[in-house]
């Protein structure tokens, strides 16, 4: 039976012998030298395989023997990734090991919010090259050195990953469409399921709703809310937790959860930067102006993407080094000028390369939605017009160069992404 797993930190002596094999038998394929890596000592070869956020080391195992590896990095850029090192023991070729570790090194970065992940393949291995292909990479038709003074070429292939799609679980009496329904634990738990059989790759619980018309809450009621909750769907999808106070974000990744989803960025609670810092999560870095929802509501207006994109990397230079994804805020301090937040989701590319960070975008049954559709009347625009208008919304921000989006009505978005991306 062929696995994949990651690499444990103690296993370097593993990891030193599937290395040292691959470079004997593959000395034209990398841009290590066997004779470099004999060179280690155990401090070195315990340095590779020493838990990083920012790293993976895959092994390939056939009824228990190791027969194969791979490395992904993600970039300093965080929207980017690249596979190094795979390689597959001539007893295993053929029986599909080096595909399954493509697509688990690919299914492992897809999960950090990236978006385009980078291999160099010698032009010495054909086969190697034609299984990227095969794995969804594309040739470039850019070519560097496999090593620095090699006479040895390597095609740059690149792998463009789908986005994420984070669904909602509201586990509050007043969000501002759905509240109350999901206040019961086993409501909260069937409709998660319910959204990870629609399609979504990360579900959001909040205890706390952060609509105008709100009532804060303390952590002690918040955490009664949502721990239930993260407990029983921990297993069926990453988790994240939707909170701006650092004491449930620590219970919340105890129980199971791998994201901290804060829309205030760090400001309403100033231990929040320390905590995520200590805790292996991915942190999203929310965009608002005050330090508190009153504060933030009581001053709306428009925000160009050059200021949010600013006042963001204020609130990242504040963090520990580690998995940070940033999200405009659309809505929150925007208020319901339509072409305020609209233009924010178009230029969600622009906020990521300025940043250097995965975007996460949140237009769902946002107020200006509701004005764009003009809402005149009572009851205008029902349900499913306002989550048309979100699906359409979200496929904008993905168009601008999104790498999450975060929905109520997962199976509409799935079904309009699917639409928009058929040839």
């Amino acid at each position: 039976m062929l696995s994949i797993r990651e690499a444990r930190g103690d296993e370097w002596p593993l990891w030193r012998d599937l290395r040292l094999r691959a470079l004997a038998d593959s000395p034209d394929a990398f841009g290590q030298t066997l004779a470099d890596a004999r060179t280690h000592d155990e401090a070195q070869w315990r340095s590779y395989v020493a838990p990083r956020s920012d790293a993976t080391r895959l092994v390939a195992e056939r009824d228990g023997a190791p027969v194969g590896m791979c490395v992904v990095v993600i970039a300093d850029d965080q929207r980017a990734a690249n596979v190094y090192a795979m390689w597959v023991a001539p007893e295993a070729r053929g029986a599909g090991a080096g595909r399954a570790l493509v697509e688990a090194a690919l299914a492992w970065a897809r999960s950090r919010a990236v978006l385009d992940v980078t291999s160099h393949v010698s032009d010495r291995h054909p086969a190697a090259k034609r299984l990227y292909l095969r794995c969804g990479f594309v040739a470039t038709g850019e070519r560097a050195p496999l090593r620095r003074g090699s006479e040895i070429q390597s095609d740059i292939l690149v792998a463009r990953l789908p986005p994420l799609v984070m669904g909602v679980v509201n586990v509050t009496p007043d969000s501002f469409s759905d509240g109350g329904s999901y206040l019961a634990p086993d409501a909260a738990i069937a409709h998660g399921l319910q959204l990870v059989r629609d399609g979504a790759d990360i579900l959001d619980i909040g205890g706390e709703a952060t609509n105008p018309r709100a009532t804060p809450v303390t952590a002690d009621e918040e955490l009664r809310r949502v721990l239930p909750v993260i407990e029983r769907l921990a297993g069926a999808a990453p988790l994240s937790i939707d909170t701006t106070k650092a004491s449930v974000a620590r219970a919340a990744a105890s129980a199971g959860a791998s994201i901290v989803n804060d829309v205030s960025g760090g400001l309403f609670d100033r231990a929040m930067a320390e905590t995520v810092g200590e805790l292996d999560v991915t942190y999203i870095a929310g965009h608002l102006r005050g330090r508190s929802l009153a504060d933030v509501f009581a001053a709306e207006g428009s925000v160009s993407w050059q200021t949010v994109a600013a006042e963001l990397a204020d609130r990242i230079a504040t963090l520990p080094r580690g998995r940070v994804w940033v999200d405009p805020g659309i809505g929150f301090g925007k208020g319901g000028d339509p072409e305020g937040n609209v233009a924010l989701l178009r230029h969600a590319g622009d906020i990521g390369a300025t940043l250097r960070r995965p975007v996460v975008v949140g237009p769902s049954r946002k107020r200006f939605l509701r004005r764009l559709l003009g809402a005149a009347r009572p009851g205008w625009p029902g349900l499913d017009v306002l989550d048309a208008a979100s699906a359409l919304a979200s496929i904008a921000g993905l168009r601008a160069g999104a790498h999450v989006v975060r929905v109520h009505n997962v199976a509409l978005l799935r079904t309009a992404w699917t639409a928009y991306n058929k040839e």
